[in-house]
C-alpha cells in the first residue's frame, strides 16, 4: 500500500535520477527498470511532469474485489483504515487510487 511518505519518496527518486544519471544510457536504464520491457524515458522534462503529478496529487483508497479488477464501493476513502472499515468480505483487497488535479 502506498502512503504520502512513500509518494514523497518516489518523487525524491525521480529527482535524483534526473539529476545524477545518464538518462540516455539504455543499458543503464534497462538495469534499473528491471529489464529490457521499457523504453527509456523521454528525457528530464518526462520525468518532471510525473514528479509534478505525483505532487499534485491525491492518495485515496478503495475496496476492490479479490482479483483487484474492479471497484465494489464507489466510494474513495482518505485513509486506508476506512477502507477497511467498510469491507463487507474477507477476501476484500484494498486499492490505492491516485486522483489527478483537474487540468485549469
Amino acid at each position: 500500500m502506498l502512503s504520502k511518505q512513500e509518494i514523497m519518496l518516489i518523487r525524491a527518486a525521480l529527482q535524483f535520477w534526473c539529476e545524477e544519471m545518464d538518462l540516455e544510457d539504455a543499458k543503464l536504464f534497462e538495469i534499473y527498470a528491471g529489464g529490457s520491457q521499457l523504453e527509456p524515458t523521454g528525457g528530464q522534462a518526462d520525468i518532471q511532469r510525473l514528479r509534478q503529478q505525483l505532487i499534485s496529487a491525491r492518495l485515496r483508497y478503495a475496496v476492490c474485489n479479490p482479483e483487484a479488477t474492479m471497484v465494489k464501493n464507489p466510494r474513495l476513502f482518505n485513509t486506508p483504515e476506512a477502507a477497511n472499515q467498510s469491507m463487507s468480505d474477507d477476501s476484500d483487497r484494498l486499492g490505492v487510487v491516485l486522483v489527478a488535479e483537474p487540468v485549469v
